[in-house]
């Protein structure tokens, strides 16, 4: 059950999750505890193997029955002392996002069960709490920007060059679909001042990503020019108004 992946793999994973609400909240508490040497996974193999034990969990008919066996097999499994306890609780924590989403879906006792189960881990309050805290509005709104960010550091940290950035461009045109508006304003920003940063080589992708949203760019910015946070908030306002075109700012 416990997901592996390489450094390619991790990263085309880690950019479909800029959408995900369980992962925006989560993944700095999972990459401190890496970097600490709390767990031997990588922040998006703990994800994607929690992902794994709640499709697992939410198969069986019925669940206080099975859920014991399930953790049984995951600590079995687990190669690190704090993997399953992480993999569990970050499930729970998916699993009370998906009852919220879906209507109908009863994950109570399962996440109580868990919760049960490792409650005294010594890292079990902190990874809830982080929770709690970071699930706050305002906060997410900033953090899903601060995401990207941080692929694009990796890039730079793992040797990568224009070709990385170009599909981390066309991984955020794939995934858009998922984003709220908050975060596909945030993230248009970001894009667009990295690219103006860097000379224009991204305006194919840029203009990409306006295409997506149905925002239609008149004019090419010249290099090095300021352009305004208002410039993306203003166009998206006007597409969702009915209007079209880029009014770039004199």
């Amino acid at each position: 059950m416990i997901v592996r992946m390489d450094k390619k793999q991790q990263a085309s994973a880690r950019r479909q999750l800029l959408s995900d609400i369980v992962w925006v909240i989560s993944n700095d508490t999972l990459r401190r505890w890496q970097h600490e040497g709390k767990t031997t996974l990588a922040p998006v193999e703990v994800f994607m193997t929690a992902q794994c034990f709640c499709d697992v969990i939410s198969g069986l008919s019925d669940i206080d029955e099975g859920i014991d066996y399930e953790l049984d097999d995951l600590e079995d499994e687990a190669e690190g002392e704090n993997d399953a306890m992480l993999i569990a609780v970050l499930a729970a924590l998916q699993m009370t996002a998906l009852s919220k989403r879906h209507v109908g879906t009863d994950f109570k006792g399962a996440i109580t069960h868990i919760f049960e189960r490792y409650g005294d881990h010594e890292l079990f309050l902190p990874l809830v709490g982080q929770w709690a805290k970071k699930e706050e509005k305002q906060w997410v709104k900033g953090k899903k920007t601060d995401l990207l960010n941080y692929e694009l550091q990796e890039i730079r940290l793992e040797g990568g060059g224009s070709e990385e950035i170009r599909q981390l461009f066309a991984d955020m045109v794939d995934c858009s679909d998922k984003m709220d508006k908050e975060t596909i304003k945030g993230n248009l920003l970001f894009l667009n001042r990295y690219n103006i940063d860097h000379n224009h080589i991204y305006d194919k992708e840029v203009i990409a990503l306006f295409d997506k949203f149905g925002i239609k760019s008149t004019t090419i910015i010249k290099p090095k020019e300021y352009v305004a946070a208002k410039y993306v908030e203003n166009e998206i306002q006007n597409v969702e108004s009915g209007g079209t075109g880029v009014i770039k700012e004199k």
